[in-house]
């Protein structure tokens, strides 16, 4: 597994998480979110804080400027209450996301990568 890193950014973390084979360091958040966007064949985004949030609407976002002609995106149910239509996010903005429940879920959308 490929890890996008940002040591200048988190000095209080050890290192990449342990499932970590390759480590790419990232001078900069958004160099890391660039690079992250670039590299992935798909994004999954699992429960998290502030920065999670901010990749996953990246993510989002290019899905939707290309119409859904891009990499997946997939979220865990965790981050629904926060996506929904509303204002200009309209129900189809929300049908380029995958929500990704439990194993199964996540079994048949890491096929389709």
């Amino acid at each position: 597994m490929v890890g996008v890193t940002a040591p200048g950014l988190f000095p209080e973390r050890p290192g990449p998480n342990p499932h970590v084979d390759v480590e790419l360091p990232a001078a900069t958040l958004p160099e890391r979110i660039g690079r992250l966007l670039d590299l992935g064949a798909g994004y999954l985004a699992l429960p998290g804080g502030v920065g999670t949030l901010a990749e996953l609407i990246l993510a989002w976002n290019l899905l939707y400027l290309r119409r859904g002609l891009g990499r997946p995106l997939a979220v865990d149910p965790y981050w629904l209450p926060l996506l929904r239509p509303h204002g200009e996010i309209a129900p189809e903005d929300l049908d380029l996301l995958r929500v990704v429940a439990d194993e199964g879920d996540l079994r048949a959308f890491l096929r389709e990568l």
